[in-house]
């Protein structure tokens, strides 16, 4: 279900898109932090309702997440959405999502690679084209599959 026939996005809110049911879940939480993410490639895309660039950069980004990456394993897709940053967010969880990553400018991507401990975060501020998503994405997977792949070197 693409989003656009499936959810406004006008809620405030921390976003999971669900790639067993294609829809974007609410989660609820009261605080952000890293036990939220999944071991993988978390892909956090922070917007605002009143971004003239979010709302032309959600074109590439939901079709993207939605049609072409859905489903690969250890990809996991969220978007933290308020009104305008933390000045005006009605949801206390994307709000501290914005804290946590310490977001300054919409549209902005952070791709957060995390296996166990080890954490790389990478920001990516302003409106991309839907092939640099391809590239930082295929990058991001194979940084994830050689930290696998070392770790497991590493325990046995």
């Amino acid at each position: 279900m693409v989003m656009n026939k499936n959810l406004s996005f006008k809620s405030n809110g921390l976003y999971f898109f669900d790639s067993s049911t294609l829809n974007w879940l609410p989660l609820a939480c009261e605080e952000v932090n890293l036990n939220l993410f999944f071991d993988g490639v978390n892909f956090v895309y922070f917007s605002n309702n009143f971004c003239p660039a979010c709302r032309l950069f959600n074109l590439v980004w939901y079709p993207f997440v939605e049609e072409k990456f859905s489903k690969k394993d250890n990809i996991y897709f969220y978007v933290a959405l308020c009104n305008w940053f933390t000045e005006n967010c009605d949801s206390s969880c994307a709000r501290s999502a914005f804290l946590y990553f310490n977001i300054k400018a919409s549209p902005t991507m952070v791709i957060m690679i995390k296996l166990k401990d080890k954490i790389i975060k990478h920001y990516i501020e302003g409106n991309i084209k839907e092939k640099f998503l391809y590239e930082i994405l295929n990058q991001a997977i194979k940084i994830y599959e050689n930290l696998a792949k070392n770790s497991q070197t590493n325990y046995h």
